[in-house]
């Protein structure tokens, strides 16, 4: 939603106080396999939640995000500073920066900024109780180089991350996220009597049975469901005219993004990062309060 998590909070507050319609562009909320894996869980089918997983993987020779530099892309036809806006770290006029801004922690958190939140938006929301995070980890490396003997400048950011949250509820969420490794695990919600299996778009759902609970519970499957949607535009007017919240909301965009954060946080300090959604505050892992990133905080920021 936004690069760190004090402008989050901003916009957050703001569409509170104003009553607004807002919605994050997070495709996979439109598909409708996340929404009745919210169902099966709120209606008790697989039993206490305990975890989910999800991953964004993918691998590219060229390395990922190395756009073409456009021909048209010149000083003089670039406001620059504009372009560059609160960001402390200031170079002068790069097109590299410029069209491939996402291998930049100055611009973006990288994996964790650009493609974790298609994932994540989706499998907090199949929770059927999106919450803010009490706990979050995240471990991540560069250990391939993908920018190593080709024309274009080393990345910033991670070529792979893994983060882990936990929620208040007990609820605990994995993401794996590669540029690296395209092979991934599926999508799945593990509650303590059952499984759910969902397919990559969200097009279908499996209810597995617990083998302790095979007796209990039915394995069902729900298949041809809508897909997510390349554009969540109509949903958003739609939302507008009606009045009504949409899929992936202010409360839901909030809370992903601060999984991000603090994920982002904890790979970057070399910590863990506690929560407390009443007050704000992040705490490491020993109890000391600490201060949530921003503008200028950290190098290359």
């Amino acid at each position: 939603m936004t690069r760190y998590l004090d402008e989050a909070f901003k916009v957050y507050d703001t569409v509170k106080r104003t009553g607004r319609i807002f919605q994050v562009g997070s495709q996979g909320c439109s598909a409708a396999g996340w929404h009745k894996c919210a169902e099966l869980i709120n209606a008790g089918k697989v039993g206490k939640l305990v975890w989910g997983q999800g991953y964004y993987c993918r691998n590219n020779k060229g390395g990922e995000w190395n756009y073409d530099i456009e021909n048209e892309t010149k000083a003089e036809n670039i406001d620059w500073e504009r372009w560059l806006g609160p960001v402390k770290t200031r170079v002068p006029f790069n097109e590299e920066h410029f069209h491939r801004w996402r291998k930049y922690t100055r611009y973006c958190a990288g994996l964790l900024g650009d493609l974790v939140p298609h994932r994540l938006h989706p499998l907090m929301l199949a929770s059927g109780n999106p919450e803010f995070p009490s706990r979050v980890c995240s471990i991540a490396t560069k250990n391939v180089n993908e920018d190593a003997e080709k024309p274009a400048p080393e990345r910033e950011v991670p070529e792979h991350v893994q983060l882990l949250a936990e929620f208040p509820s007990g609820y605990m969420v994995t993401v794996t996220c590669s540029t690296v490794s395209e092979k991934s695990p599926g999508f799945a919600l593990y509650g303590h009597k059952a499984k759910l299996d969902i397919g990559t778009s969200g097009e279908r759902v499996e209810l597995i049975p617990e083998k302790q609970f095979s007796e209990d519970i039915e394995m069902e499957s729900f298949a041809g469901l809508q897909p997510r949607i390349s554009s969540p535009r109509e949903k958003l007017v739609r939302s507008i005219r009606k009045n009504k919240m949409p899929n992936a909301n202010i409360e839901l965009a909030i809370k992903v993004q601060t999984v991000i954060s603090l994920a982002e946080m904890a790979d970057r300090l070399k910590t863990t990062c506690l929560f407390d959604e009443k007050t704000r505050k992040i705490k490491d892992g020993s109890g000391k309060e600490i201060s949530a990133i921003t503008y200028g905080t950290m190098p290359l920021s």
